[in-house]
């Protein structure tokens, strides 16, 4: 899926994306561009990241700056995850296996969907123990165990419950397009879970009730996506879970949703300090992701990012991709006062003007 262009050159985000978008089919591209509805949701992701502004502290000595987290236990060069995508293998053939050796570059995880064309264990088998595995329930609870004791078998470190999506979201854009898995990328085949059967009806079914067996059924950790509010937050939390990730499915479940951003501090203050925190939602920058931690992620998801990546020069793409990340959030660390993810706080945030408004 790349185009010839050197991924080396890519100087920053914005030229990527080009490059992805002069590489891709236009169906192609919008199936990860797409959002629910009208993508108002999509926009409001962007808009708000947009007016929450960073407010410098200086006269800090950030002569060193480290810029690395961890999650549930796996510890990550930058806070940085590549979030789970069920379409990877329409942007890079090799699918998640692409993005695990991009992620090795930079000692972050991948959350390798339970879609993926390649085999779960191989995308475990590049580094055991760091990269998560994301679980959609689509089967009772002896299906899931079944899935789950492989999915511990294979090695991966964490497993990534996914609950936002009872429906899979109508989405125009790609209606108009008569785009790939317009409806849901469930609905073609798929080696891994045809292993284990499967039916899609029963991700509407699950309840906290659910989770707290999942939980206790499980040895690794489980972390809960899709969450938007402080109450389904706790929850969580009570069911017994280690990360809590906060997601509105890049807005392609629910248009006019509120943005990730705007709920990410109220979750965190129901969560406190017994859970993890991760976030996702219309994040580019490094500058993002500083906003992200100052009100309390222990990291970020990138998705369609990451297939942009991937389309414009494949591993080197993404390498590139995740190589600018953390150069801006290595400067916009320096240049808030942080030397340390944990330096940055609430204080170093403020909802403002949208930034070009009156200019």
């Amino acid at each position: 899926m790349t185009n010839g262009t050197e991924p080396l050159e890519f100087a920053t985000i914005d030229q990527v994306v080009e490059g992805a978008r002069k590489a891709l089919e236009p169906a192609v591209y919008v199936w990860a561009a797409s959002g629910a509805g009208q993508g108002v949701t999509v926009s409001r992701n962007r808009l708000a990241l947009d007016r929450l502004a960073l407010v410098p502290r200086v006269m800090r000595d950030v002569q060193a700056v480290d810029a690395s987290s961890s999650f549930v236990g796996v510890p990550l060069g930058l806070p940085v995850l590549l979030a789970p995508i069920g379409a990877l293998a329409l942007y890079e053939p090799t699918d998640a296996l692409a993005s695990c050796a991009a992620a090795a570059s930079v000692s972050t995880s991948v959350m390798c969907s339970a879609f993926t064309s390649v085999p779960w264990e191989d995308v475990a088998a590049t580094a055991p123990g760091r990269h998560m595995f994301q679980l959609y329930v689509l089967g009772d609870r002896g299906w899931t165990t079944d899935v789950t004791v492989r999915v511990e078998a294979a090695g991966f470190g964490a497993l990534c419950v996914t609950v936002d999506t009872p429906m899979i979201g109508r989405r125009d854009r790609s209606l108009e397009l008569r785009s790939v898995f317009v409806a849901d990328p469930a609905s073609g085949e798929h080696p891994n879970l045809a292993r284990h059967g499967w039916d899609p009806s029963y991700r509407s079914r699950y309840t906290p009730a659910d989770l707290e067996w999942l939980c206790r059924q499980t040895r690794l950790p489980v972390v809960v996506k899709g969450i938007m509010t402080a109450d389904d937050a706790r929850a969580a939390v009570d069911a017994g879970v280690a990360g809590v990730y906060v997601s509105n499915h890049g807005g392609r479940q629910v248009d006019h949703a509120i943005s990730t951003i705007e709920v990410l501090g109220e979750i965190v203050e129901a969560v406190g300090a017994e859970v993890d925190v991760a976030v996702d939602g219309g994040f580019t920058r490094g500058a993002d992701v500083c906003k992200a931690l100052a009100l309390g992620a222990r990291a970020v998801g990138i998705g369609r990012l990451q297939c942009w990546g991937l389309a414009a020069g494949g591993t080197a793409g993404l390498t590139r991709v995740l190589e600018i990340l953390r150069e801006e959030i290595v400067v916009t660390m320096a240049n808030i006062g942080c030397r340390t993810t944990h330096d940055v706080t609430p204080g170093h945030v403020r909802w403002a003007v949208p930034a070009g408004e009156g200019v």
